[in-house]
């Protein structure tokens, strides 16, 4: 047999062996794409402003540029692994391959920043929704930039390889030819690794300090405020409106959008400073509510007492629900981000482990069913760009609302 005809051969073996790999990540590809669109209409169009909403799409669009370039590269490469034909194509996925982790990774620690600021320092500086949207775009920067210098150093080269007591020559996506018997691309490597571990075990920290708030803490999520502060909480229900004013010694903190505004019933805009805007979802917000017929906001004055106002049974139990409301929704989208971290951080580290032993050339002696088990946790990984919106439709109701009617849209039109 001719060279040619033994690396094909031996390329159809490795096809056969990891074809049910590839056709779980074809289906991967395929919820990903359709799922991440679904996330990306509903928090861009369907969303309210707020922090959460924009760490989201970041996300999603790491997650939709994932289906659309790394993922089908990756099952290209799969199906010709020792007889790769397209240059161009193995610098492409390599390249987005590169940034969606370095972008993933840099949102998250973004995300846990914002999520221990919320919880553990309600009262103190806050990301805004205007700079969650700026760090957005920085992660987006940061991770071209870390990427960068992969389509120079990864390519498609020629390596000799032993199969049936033969020395074949076979091509495959790693190294460019260019830079395969340099160092360059090992010191790359270990340098971005380093990176990323280091931005790990600052999430990790960080949640450390985020759920030892959540478990040990009292009273809601957030710490106490002044004894001089009291709470102006606001029911609107249509056209009524009722004002509950009080002190407030066990406020629930301004959480989640993290924006500043004030009450124009109270003061004018010199006042702005004066005081924290905290809307129904548990946090500084603009005008945008999650539900427009029923809002419920809170008004914190530092530094001034009022004399206690009369209040009736309901309106202090509705205060009492209020705060009670706020740390759950803190709770709940913390959750959420914790969940999608943990699972990062797994497949991350298994991935990079694996990774070192393809480096060292352990393919050849596996059989078929070990190379199956082998890709699946290899690429294990891919689960990250779709699980999300599965995620946010099991556990963010505002998601599962705008769900519902689609879905009640769609069935009308039938």
């Amino acid at each position: 047999m001719t060279n040619e005809e033994l690396a094909r051969q031996l390329n159809d073996d490795f096809r056969e062996a990891v074809l049910p790999v590839t056709v779980f990540v074809g289906i991967e590809v395929v919820v990903g794409f359709f799922g991440n669109l679904l996330v990306i209409y509903v928090f861009l169009f369907r969303y309210h402003v707020c922090n959460f909403r924009y760490f989201v799409l970041c996300m999603a669009v790491v997650d939709f540029t994932s289906t659309l370039t790394t993922m089908p590269g990756e099952m290209v490469t799969q199906m010709y692994w020792y007889i790769y034909p397209y240059r161009l194509i193995c610098k492409i996925k390599s390249f987005f391959n590169m940034f969606t982790v370095a972008a993933e990774t840099l949102c998250l620690l973004i995300i846990a920043i914002d999520r221990y600021r919320k919880v553990c320092s309600p009262f103190g500086w806050q990301i805004r929704p205007k700079m969650a949207l700026f760090l957005c775009g920085v992660v987006y920067f940061v991770s071209f930039i870390i990427a960068l210098p992969v389509p120079f150093f990864w390519g498609i080269h020629t390596a000799k390889y032993e199969y049936k007591n033969q020395t074949v020559n076979v091509t495959v996506c790693e190294k460019d030819e260019e830079y395969n018997k340099t160092d360059h691309p090992l010191k790359y490597s270990y340098t971005v690794q380093g990176m990323i571990s280091v931005c790990l075990i600052s999430i990790f920290g960080l949640y450390i300090l985020v759920a030892r708030k959540l478990i040990t803490g009292k009273g809601g999520v957030g710490k106490k405020s002044d004894d001089k502060a009291i709470t102006i909480t606001s029911i609107t229900t249509g056209a009524s409106s009722d004002v509950i004013i009080k002190k407030d010694t066990e406020l629930s903190s301004r959480q989640e959008t993290s924006d500043v505004g004030y009450s124009t019933a109270v003061g004018n805009k010199s006042k702005k400073a004066m005081f924290n805007y905290v809307s129904s979802d548990g946090g500084l917000t603009t005008d945008e509510e999650e539900d427009s017929s029923s809002r419920i906001t809170t008004l914190t004055v530092p530094g001034v007492s009022f004399a206690n106002s009369k209040t009736d049974k309901k309106r202090s139990n509705t205060s009492l629900r209020l705060k009670r409301s706020v740390g759950f929704r803190v709770r709940r989208k913390t959750k959420i981000m914790l969940i999608l971290t943990i699972l990062f951080i797994i497949t991350i580290i298994l991935y990079s482990t694996l990774l070192s032993f393809i480096a060292k050339n352990i393919l050849k002696d596996m059989s078929g069913g070990s190379k199956t088990v082998y890709f699946f946790f290899f690429r294990l990984y891919f689960i990250n760009h779709v699980i999300n919106p599965i995620l946010y439709g099991i556990l963010d109701p505002h998601f599962k609302k705008v769900m519902m009617k689609l879905k009640d849209r769609i069935c009308s039109r039938k």
